[in-house]
């Protein structure tokens, strides 16, 4: 009987240990499956809307090109009103177009008759030939146009760029155009080729019918993928993000947005893959970094298990709502009247406040760049909600450094990193307590300046920029930062935040178009005044 009695003791102990083991690794698993999930979705949304950017801003630099390509075509059609339209002033425009610009790989004027007046350089179309009726598409429209892609008898794909001439008494006279190569010879190519991705991202374009204009693949240039998906959507001429599988049936995710001049659209896209592999690579770190005191903890709750009843019953079902966060004085308020109690009660506590810190680690990193300490762009994705939730009035800083490429070129990636990393050190003393920066590219920061006017900001904008050119850097002595300027004065809603940042970069590229070392407001800014040193 006594026998019986000690077996059923020991079953009873085996049961309690299993009971409170279970419930702690069960609640603590739990507790890493609902981190995931969140961490998994917090990730593939800000990839979408990093994506969506970074289309965006592609499609602005598109844009520019073509719209400079335009206009220099219409200039040239311009000179052919105002005096005859001769072979020898056909050939000077020609030769000038190409040389010039660095945009069109060759230019060429067809008169009234659909025949080659002039073409540089040639090669396969020499003066006077006479254009098929399938190549006339420029010669019958009479208008300002950007051609589909068409193979071209030299064997290129090519875009065609024209304008017609009229004289002054409003005859047809003809028409002049430059021509684009679509291969890596073109200055397309070389712009698309400039957004180089080091994270298993990479960009195409396509046109208004799906065909490949650009893609990291040359030998898919000309090839449609009107079919698929996400091609789709960028071909609708609305900028937007979305998710979904390539031609290789992996999966997306993708941002886009339109060159409106052309008809075209712009996708950056990701492998869902590698966006949520940083996120397994951060929590088995956590994991493993927390298993040692987990054994330990796990260890006491053994032997302490062997002495308790009650108070480890109510440990247990407390364990189960440790996502609860009155659930550590729900703990303390247990009544540990022996010693075994209390030390039990103490590891659960630290167990939980180990998970907390882990955690509170794990969103830490996720929110900072490894390089410069400063917020990365998920970081300051929750500041802008912040300032959306407070309705808290800012001015915004667009900081982007001069001729960052030619410092990699000629120091290395090395020597870029530490001047990286200097000029965010002296940001980060510069700049006043309770302004926050933000690293958002490789070169390229933000710094966020709250309930400070436009002319504060410009002031202030002003003497980092001559902080920074004065301040020696390492192996590169100096180097000058261009700034751009937005605001949000009222109404601090997420579209009014994504509009002063918006104008910030319209600023930054005017200040790099004025050039560089100088800082400007945006044109939508109140009072906005610029200065060049």
């Amino acid at each position: 009987m006594l026998l019986l009695r000690y077996v059923l003791r020991a079953d009873l102990r085996r049961l309690i240990l299993l009971l409170t083991v279970g419930s702690v690794l069960v609640t603590l698993g739990n507790s890493y499956l609902a981190i995931y999930n969140v961490q998994r979705t917090l990730l593939v949304e800000n990839t979408l809307i990093a994506n969506q950017r970074y289309a965006s801003k592609v499609a602005e630099s598109a844009q520019m090109m073509l719209n400079t390509a335009q206009h220099s075509i219409a200039f040239s059609a311009s000179l052919f009103a105002k005096e005859p339209l001769t072979s020898v002033k056909a050939d000077e425009e020609v030769y000038r177009l190409v040389n010039q610009l660095d945009v069109f790989n060759s230019a060429i004027v067809v008169n009234s008759k659909a025949e080659v007046m002039a073409v540089y350089p040639e090669t396969t179309i020499s003066k006077g030939y006479v254009l098929p009726e399938n190549t006339r598409q420029s010669f019958y429209e009479r208008k300002p146009l950007i051609s589909n892609p068409f193979h071209s008898i030299s064997g290129h794909t090519i875009i065609s760029i024209s304008h017609p001439i009229w004289n002054e008494d409003g005859q047809y006279l003809g028409y002049i155009a430059g021509t684009i190569y679509l291969d890596k010879n073109g200055s397309l190519s070389r712009l698309m080729r400039e957004h180089y991705f080091t994270d298993h991202s990479y960009l195409y374009v396509v046109d208004q019918y799906g065909e490949l204009l650009f893609h990291i693949d040359p030998e898919r240039v000309g090839e449609n993928v009107a079919q698929m998906p996400l091609v789709q959507k960028a071909m609708t001429g609305f900028e937007g993000s979305a998710e979904g599988r390539n031609s290789k049936g992996i999966d997306m995710l993708a941002g886009f947005a339109p060159v409106r001049a052309a008809n075209w659209g712009v996708v950056v896209q990701k492998p869902r893959e590698q966006v949520l592999a940083s996120l397994d690579e951060h929590l088995m770190r956590v994991f493993w970094q927390s298993l040692p005191l987990a054994i330990l903890t796990l260890i006491v709750i053994w032997f302490l298990a062997l002495l308790i009843s009650r108070p480890l019953r109510q440990l247990a079902r407390n364990a189960e709502r440790v996502n609860e966060k009155d659930v550590q004085q729900s703990i303390l308020a247990i009544r540990s009247w022996y010693y075994e109690a209390s030390q039990l009660k103490m590891a659960v506590l630290n167990a939980i406040g180990l998970l907390n810190d882990k955690i509170h680690q794990l969103d830490t990193v996720s929110q900072t760049d490894p390089l410069t300490n400063l917020y990365n762009r998920r970081g300051m994705q929750r500041l802008l909600d912040e300032f959306e939730a407070n309705n808290e009035p800012f001015s915004v800083l667009a900081l982007d450094i001069d001729h960052f490429k030619a410092v990699n070129d000629r120091y290395g990636h090395d020597v870029g990193d530490l001047v990286i990393q200097q000029l965010a050190f002296q940001m980060k003393t510069f700049i006043r307590e309770g302004d926050i920066a933000c690293r958002v590219g490789g070169e390229e920061f933000l710094v966020f300046l709250p309930n400070t006017n436009a002319e504060k900001a410009f002031n202030l904008a002003q003497s980092l920029r001559e902080s920074i050119a004065s301040t020696q850097m390492p192996k590169v002595q100096r180097i000058t930062v261009s700034v751009g300027l937005g605001c949000v004065h009222e109404g601090v809603t997420m579209q009014n935040i994504d509009l002063a940042i918006k104008q910030a970069d319209r600023a930054l590229y005017k200040a790099k178009n004025a050039g560089r070392n100088c800082v400007c407001f945006s044109d939508h800014v109140s009072s906005s005044k610029s200065s060049d040193h």
